[in-house]
């Protein structure tokens, strides 16, 4: 089908459509974002309106770090509306096949940010719809991204880290040389180490990790289906190596992690290096360190509170308050800041 059918396929559909999408946005308070458009069907080619779904896709990737997880769900339902909707409407085969690559990682995005906001069946649900997705079209990094997500949930939202680790493997298996590699990687060694396995093995699979980053260009901070920031492998890596007992290398990595993120730009992966290295101090038994650095990772999420950030404070606090310690001031905060 050529651009002018798509267009009057268009131009039959796109009043019906903008009806149900302009109601959507108005059930979600219409959720004024900048420069993230709500694509305006009768104006566009189903090309065109491809092409601006996929800028606002980047736009709140690039801003990822910075957007509460919550107005992330919100941003990235509108676009997962807009790519169904438009993916029932006759299309060529190379036009659709664009789209349902396109809704996949819209829903891997989705996936990730209804983790952050504590919705974890949502997130399986969005990660599971984005894999068929994915498989449909070849997209071997959106898949092996929707596995990493749910290895991740599999393992600490619903305790089983059986299912985890077989999930991140076969996210790593999916992609071995691609950057998605190395997020499946560093969620291996978390869990091998929540596993009791031994340190030797977690070493090891986070050097597999630094040898394919060493073959890749260095990414943003954000969250890109396409890249990685230099400072994320020292940040999980670093977290990693501190759950198996490696408290020295760990805290080395997790101090040349924060050095990388630029606190403007990435403030939430920021407070996730602070949660990390206050739970570094907590198990070198440093407590009036590890509730500063705690103290720490809350400021910093400030502009972008997360259900896991918050979870992880109160988990510390437990600890603790196990050793003495009154975090009670923090836990209120915590609590105060949590999205969920």
């Amino acid at each position: 089908m050529g651009a002018s059918a798509d267009r009057r396929a268009l131009l039959r559909h796109g009043a019906a459509a903008c009806a149900a999408l302009a109601a959507g946005a108005a059930a979600l308070g219409g959720l004024p974002f900048g420069d993230v458009p709500v694509v305006s069907f009768p104006a566009a080619d189903s090309r065109t309106a491809l092409d601006e779904v996929e800028s606002a896709l980047r736009t709140l990737a690039r801003r990822w770090e910075t957007t509460p997880p919550a107005e992330l769900v919100a941003r990235l339902v509108i676009l997962e509306q807009q790519a169904r909707t438009i993916g029932r409407w006759r299309l060529g085969e190379a036009l659709r096949q664009d789209w349902t690559r396109t809704h996949g990682r819209i829903l891997v995005m989705t996936a990730v940010a209804q983790g952050d906001a504590g919705l974890p069946a949502r997130a399986t649900a969005s990660a599971r719809a984005a894999l068929v997705l994915g498989r449909h079209v070849g997209d071997t990094v959106s898949v092996a991204h929707a596995r990493v997500v749910l290895a991740e949930l599999a393992a600490y939202a619903f305790a089983s880290t059986d299912d985890g680790l077989q999930l991140a493997r076969a996210a790593r298996a999916t992609a071995p040389r691609a950057h998605t590699a190395i997020l499946a990687i560093t969620t291996e060694a978390h869990i091998m180490a929540a596993r009791n396995m031994p340190i030797a093995g977690v070493v090891e699979v986070l050097r597999e990790a630094e040898a394919i980053a060493a073959t890749l260009p260095a990414g943003t901070p954000g969250y890109s289906l396409d890249g990685i920031h230099p400072a994320y492998l020292p940040t999980f890596g670093g977290a990693a190596l501190v759950a198996a007992g490696s408290l020295a290398e760990g805290e080395r990595r997790l101090a040349e992690a924060a050095g990388l993120f630029d606190r403007s730009r990435a403030s939430g992966a920021l407070a996730a290096v602070r949660l990390y290295q206050a739970s570094a101090a907590m198990r070198g038994r440093d407590l009036e360190r590890a509730q500063t650095l705690a103290t720490r990772a809350l400021a910093a999420s400030a502009v972008r509170p997360s259900s896991w950030l918050s979870n992880g404070i109160l988990s510390l606090a437990q600890r603790a308050s196990r050793h003495g310690a009154d975090w009670s001031g923090l836990v209120v905060q915590a609590r105060e800041w949590s999205p969920a």
